[in-house]
C-alpha cells in the first residue's frame, strides 16, 4: 500500500480513529486554542474579558502585552533559540536570535520543549548516551489538506463521511470534525459550504526490508521535495474522480485549499516488529529526557506518544523536576 507498506495502513487507521468522534474535542483553530488558554491564564492582560472553551478561538490577543517588564510572566515570540548551557555560577544561559540579532537571557531553570533531534545541537554538553536517545525517534511524515467547497451537495450524494483511498495520493478523504465553539457552526444542509479533510502519506519505493524509522526518514524527503503545485493538482484530480459523477466540478466548486506539510509530524511511537522491548527506564525516549543539571526536557517526543496529553504530561514532569 502506497510505498509505505504496513505503515500506511497504520497511519490510515490513526486518522480514522481521530475522525471517529467519541470523546475528542475540536477547536476551529486546532490545538492552537490550548496554548491560547494557557497564555490567558498566565498573562490575563493579553485579552479583555473572560476567555474560555467557547470563545477562545475568536478572542483578540494583544501581542504587545506578552513581553512586558512589569509582568511576572513574559513570553517572547519570534526568538529562535540556538544554544543553552549552565555556566559556572549555576545559571542557565539561553542564546537566541531575534530580528537578526544574537541575544542571551539567563535564569535559574530551563525547560526545553522542542523537537528531540534538535536538542543535541542546542545543548552539546549532554552525555553521548543521552544524545543517542534523543536522536533515536523519527517523526512521522504527513500531509494534511483542507478543501473549502462551495457546497456539500456532491459529497452528500456519496452517503458516507469517510472514504478510504489506499492507492491515491491522499489515503483518506473525510468531512471535517463538527465544532460549534466560538460562534462557528457546522453545515446544516448539503447546500451549505463545507470543508473536506484529506490525509496524504508520502509514497516511496520500498523493498519491504526497511524499518519504520527508515521509511519515515525517506518519506520526510518526499514531503520536502513535493511542490505545492503538485499537491494542488493531486487534490483536484482525486476529488474530481470521487465527486465528479455527482455533479462536482473542481474548477468552480473548490473555493480554497490549504496544504499543511508535516515532514516532522507526530512523535515516533515504537513498533514491535522493528524496536526492542527495553526495560523500564532504558528506552531511548526515557534516556533522552533525563534532567541535565538545571535543564529539563518536555515534549511529546519525550513520551514516545504523539498527542497533546503526552505533551501536557511531559510538561508536568519537567516542572516537577525543576521545583523538587
Amino acid at each position: 500500500m502506497q510505498g509505505m507498506g504496513r505503515l500506511a495502513g497504520f497511519l490510515q487507521k490513526l486518522l480514522l480513529h481521530l475522525m471517529s468522534g467519541g470523546e475528542s474535542l475540536y477547536f476551529p483553530d486546532g490545538n492552537a486554542s490550548i496554548p491560547r488558554l494557557l497564555v490567558k491564564k498566565l498573562i490575563p492582560a493579553v485579552t479583555p474579558g473572560e476567555a474560555n472553551f467557547n470563545n477562545i478561538s475568536t478572542s483578540h490577543f494583544d501581542y504587545n502585552m506578552l513581553d512586558r517588564p512589569d509582568h511576572s510572566v513574559r513570553l517572547r515570540l519570534n526568538s529562535t533559540v540556538v544554544g543553552i548551557r549552565q555556566n559556572q555560577n549555576d545559571r542557565i544561559e539561553v542564546d537566541y536570535v531575534k530580528k537578526g540579532k544574537a541575544l542571551r537571557v539567563a535564569g535559574k531553570h530551563s525547560v526545553l520543549a522542542c523537537y528531540n533531534n534538535m536538542i543535541p545541537h542546542l545543548c552539546p554538553e549532554l552525555p553521548a548516551s543521552q544524545k543517542d536517545g534523543l536522536r533515536y525517534g523519527e517523526k512521522t511524515p504527513f500531509v494534511w489538506v483542507n478543501v473549502l467547497l462551495e457546497n456539500g451537495s456532491a459529497f452528500s450524494e456519496l452517503g458516507v463521511n469517510t472514504i478510504d483511498c489506499p492507492k491515491d495520493p491522499f489515503v483518506v478523504v473525510t468531512t471535517s470534525p463538527l465544532t460549534s465553539t466560538g460562534g462557528y457552526e457546522p453545515p446544516k444542509k448539503p447546500s451549505d459550504p463545507m470543508v473536506v479533510f484529506m490525509m496524504g502519506v508520502p509514497s516511496i519505493k520500498s523493498t519491504g526490508k526497511e524499518t519504520a524509522r527508515e521509511l519515515f526518514k525517506a518519506g520526510r524527503h518526499v514531503v520536502y521535495s513535493t511542490s505545492f503545485e503538485t499537491y494542488e493538482q493531486q487534490i483536484r484530480d482525486q476529488l474530481q474522480s470521487l465527486l465528479g459523477p455527482h455533479g462536482f466540478n473542481h474548477e468552480i466548486d473548490i473555493k480554497a485549499i490549504t496544504v499543511n506539510r508535516w515532514p516532522h509530524g507526530y512523535a515516533y511511537e515504537y513498533f514491535a516488529l522493528d524496536d526492542p522491548e527495553w526495560e523500564e527506564g532504558k528506552a531511548p525516549h526515557e534516556i533522552g529526557r533525563a534532567q541535565f543539571r538545571r535543564i529539563s526536557i518536555a515534549n511529546s517526543d519525550s513520551e514516545a506518544y504523539a498527542y497533546v496529553n503526552a505533551a501536557i504530561d511531559s510538561a508536568w514532569r519537567a516542572v516537577e523536576e525543576q521545583t523538587s
